[in-house]
């Protein structure tokens, strides 16, 4: 079962990939959805094995290296940490399999399409399931490079050919670390396998734990989006949305969090790791916020959304309480794959197919069904009592204040000011959509019309998890007597949760939701009675706030500039004088070229001087038996040189 599971995506993929030209369009997306089905059903068998029945399973199925000491195998883990993650994965991708059928059924390469998102999908199950890092790893390219093809799969779109590359670039800066992290722990431990790893960490040295961390750190930075490394997460948009609503919630972006939790037998004795992945989540978090509020588009306000979401579980893997960050991983899934989908349909339906927000308005008369969808999903994204958002998201922040550390104080201010902000820019997408005045030309409204019902059956699912989900699964992953926070997670100091229950005051608990409808109302009467005062060119400190937040703080200007220019200036002259110049040189160049004198030298003397050649040995036999050796040896040298110089 477990090998059905993982390997039919695979099946599917490259059924669609190469016999997609003779099986046709309706064959290949139906064998497509099929083999996502069969591991849909499988995954489900399973977790309900390994949640429920507390079994769990290791399906070795050959030696991949043996070296020494050095023991890699291909195998797959099912336990309560993979199974956990594997779930809302293959949840979410049959969904969106079943999306694209009708998003894309106006698209001629939709078995190109299909065997991609298939073979991400194969990528993502090898990254959760592999029993070691060096499969994770494999996963991890995998999973890489399926995203890359997804992003530019209008390729003859200029924009979409460059977000793909530069989505590829950026990531390879992290997986470069992410090696070195690798190889690190195999020089100091000797094996990359899990029960290795964790039964040994507390005996290696905190310094060199904390740097082979810092270099899967950064690897995560770069694949979840980390404030630093989140340049491509914009342009990512460039793709068709059932990538975006499957890239960006609960594959892509979640993979450098699954990588921290399930590493966090590593991760919780590195007091630095955990300082830094704290500080990082706060900053990320913080930031995202203030750019989506500025920004126009409705699927980058969905993207950035994504990322100050992953920043929030960032900060639950800095405070040791790694349970809650993967609750929320879970429960985040549902309702950002929603919100994209319901931005699909929206954009689907508009003739123009326009992405600016600021053009739309009215829209709630024509697509009630789309705006029923987007309302739950945004409501649950802003952590509305009762909703998935709620259970998953509260908790981490009211965590923050409950580790009683001074760095937990601060950054609770910042996921604090996180709250309020997702709160505003999703009231604010909210408006702009249905509630605005309408700014679409009349011929848009007059064919604007609801898509066709298949589309919208994932979306209705989709928004049922979004109301019941948190609230049916909290005490699986929250409960004190859950068995994946006793078994799993349990560490020594994990007492977060327990302080954060029973001595937190309710005025602490509340404030997110407090500041978020105070600010929200505010917002809301703000459109409604003076929306004149919100022009940002009214005041020149609102206009340089705005630009400065909209234009991303100038970051890939700096990047640019300061950057890559340079960067690829010194390759420039490293590929001049050292690739082309040095190596070459004294490599292929230098040794045909030196290969070619010799034997030039060598048929000159014998096809052309092989009368003196003769003389010379005749010369040289009478020197030495009438001379001793040494004498005769200096005198056959001194007549060389003296003939051929």
């Amino acid at each position: 079962m477990v090998n059905m599971m993982v390997f039919s995506t695979l099946m599917g993929s490259l059924m669609s990939g190469l016999m997609g030209r003779y099986m046709g369009m309706l064959y290949s997306k139906m064998m497509v959805c099929t083999s996502v089905m069969m591991s849909l059903l499988a995954t489900y068998m399973l977790y309900y094995d390994v949640m429920m029945l507390d079994q769990e399973y290791r399906n070795m199925m050959m030696s991949w290296m043996n070296m020494e000491y050095l023991n890699m195998d291909w195998g797959f883990l099912m336990d309560k940490v993979s199974m956990s993650v594997l779930m809302p994965v293959v949840t979410m991708s049959s969904l969106v399999h079943m999306y694209a059928v009708v998003y894309m059924s106006h698209d001629p390469h939709q078995q190109r399409f299909f065997s991609y998102l298939s073979f991400f999908t194969f990528g993502m199950m090898v990254l959760v399931t592999g029993d070691n890092l060096l499969m994770l790893f494999l996963g991890w390219e995998l999973m890489g490079c399926a995203s890359y093809l997804l992003m530019s799969f209008w390729f003859t779109r200029m924009s979409a050919g460059k977000s793909g590359l530069n989505s590829l670039l950026l990531n390879r800066f992290g997986d470069t670390f992410f090696v070195m992290g690798l190889s690190l722990t195999m020089y100091l431990v000797g094996s990359l396998n899990f029960d290795t790893l964790f039964s040994l960490n507390s005996y290696l040295s905190t310094d060199m734990l904390t740097m082979m961390l810092m270099c899967m750190l950064m690897g995560c930075a770069s694949k979840s989006v980390q404030f630093g490394l989140h340049t491509w997460l914009l342009n990512s948009m460039e793709g068709p949305t059932p990538v975006s609503s499957l890239l960006h919630a609960a594959c892509l972006v979640m993979a450098g969090v699954y990588l921290l939790v399930r590493c966090s037998y590593m991760v919780e004795y590195s007091p630095m790791a955990l300082m830094l992945m704290l500080v990082l989540g706060g900053m990320t978090t913080l930031m995202s916020g203030l750019m989506a509020v500025v920004s126009n588009d409705i699927k980058k306000i969905m993207a950035l959304s994504t990322m100050s979401q992953v920043g929030i579980m960032m900060l639950g893997v800095g405070m040791s309480a790694y349970n809650l960050a993967m609750y929320h991983l879970i429960c985040h899934s549902f309702f950002k794959a929603l919100l994209f989908m319901s931005a699909g349909a929206i954009i689907h339906a508009v003739i123009n197919e326009y992405q600016d927000m600021r053009t739309y308005g009215g829209f709630h008369k024509f697509l009630p069904l789309s705006y029923i969808c987007i309302f739950i999903a945004s409501l649950s994204l802003m952590a509305l009592p009762g909703l998935t958002g709620y259970y998953s998201k509260d908790i981490i922040i009211e965590s923050l204040y409950g580790s009683y550390t001074f760095t937990g104080y601060i950054i609770y201010w910042f996921a604090i000011a996180s709250a309020t902000l997702t709160s505003v820019y999703s009231i604010r997408l909210m408006y702009y959509i249905f509630f605005n005045i309408p700014n679409n030309p009349k011929y848009v409204y007059m064919h604007l019309n609801e898509n066709p019902i298949i589309m919208y059956i994932p979306m209705i699912i989709l928004a049922t998890f979004s109301i019941f989900i948190g609230y049916l699964a909290k005490d699986l992953y929250l409960g004190l007597g859950a068995t994946i926070y006793n078994n799993t997670f349990i560490h020594p100091n994990h007492l977060i949760i327990i302080d954060t229950e029973f001595s937190l005051s309710s005025f602490i608990k509340l404030l997110p939701l407090i500041t978020s409808v105070i600010f929200s109302t505010i917002l809301l009467i703000f459109y409604e009675l003076f929306y004149h005062h919100t022009f940002i060119f009214n005041n020149k400190y609102t206009r340089q706030f705005y630009n400065f937040f909209n234009q991303k703080l100038f970051f890939d200007q700096i990047l640019n500039n300061y950057g890559f220019r340079s960067w690829l200036y010194i390759s420039y002259l490293l590929n001049t004088y050292i690739d082309k110049g040095v190596l070459i040189f004294l490599g292929p160049y230098g040794l045909s070229a030196l290969s070619l004198k010799i034997s030039n030298a060598i048929n000159q003397l014998v096809f052309f001087n092989l009368g003196l050649i003769l003389e010379l040995i005749l010369f040289s036999i009478f020197v030495f038996i009438f001379f001793n050796s040494y004498t005769s040896l200096y005198i056959i040298i001194a007549i060389i040189i003296f003939i051929f110089i």
